[in-house]
């Protein structure tokens, strides 16, 4: 009586190669799962603001918690991976457009907006009329979708902090 002889453990080159292509596939999905098209669009104008990964780590509040690490793999994937990027880009594009201006007002201020918000004076009671004039001389600076209200808000919180030219 023989023995029956076990297959060789050496996959043939064609198998191999569709093992990859599936375990890509399972690691696009499960980038799919976490990221929402509203993170995908918050990180991108939230970087752009900033210009810096770790504010934006530290700053902003997505639909789930992500760390820092998987914050600068999905910026790099949405830079530099065809389809992550492609399929991200159709996903943001399906957005409700109240939901994308939700989405930009909770966009982080850059050193620029804040620096012009530091010369309204501590002791003033700047009305929105100011943050108004503020938006108009320098519409180049400010982020698009800001409004005086916004500038306002951001205004007191940075008082509170005392981060006001005339504050020490």
């Amino acid at each position: 009586v023989s023995t029956p002889i076990a297959p060789s453990p050496v996959p043939t080159p064609g198998l191999a190669k569709r093992m990859k292509k599936s375990k890509q596939s399972l690691q696009v999905t499960k980038d799919l799962g976490r990221w929402k098209p509203a993170d995908d669009l918050l990180l991108i104008n939230a970087v752009l603001q900033t210009n810096d990964l770790t504010s934006v780590h530290l700053g902003v509040k997505f639909s789930c918690r992500f760390n820092l690490r998987e914050i600068q793999e999905r910026w790099y994937a949405l830079l530099y991976d065809p389809i992550i990027s492609k399929l991200a880009c159709q996903a943001m594009r399906q957005l409700h457009p109240e939901a994308i201006a939700a989405i930009q007002s909770k966009v982080l201020f850059s050193k620029a907006e804040e620096q012009l918000l530091t010369k309204v004076g501590s002791t003033s009671q700047p009305t929105l009329d100011t943050f108004q004039e503020l938006l108009h001389k320098h519409p180049d600076v400010f982020y698009p979708s800001r409004t005086a209200k916004a500038l306002q808000l951001h205004w007191q919180l940075m008082k509170q902090y005392y981060l006001l030219d005339d504050q020490t």
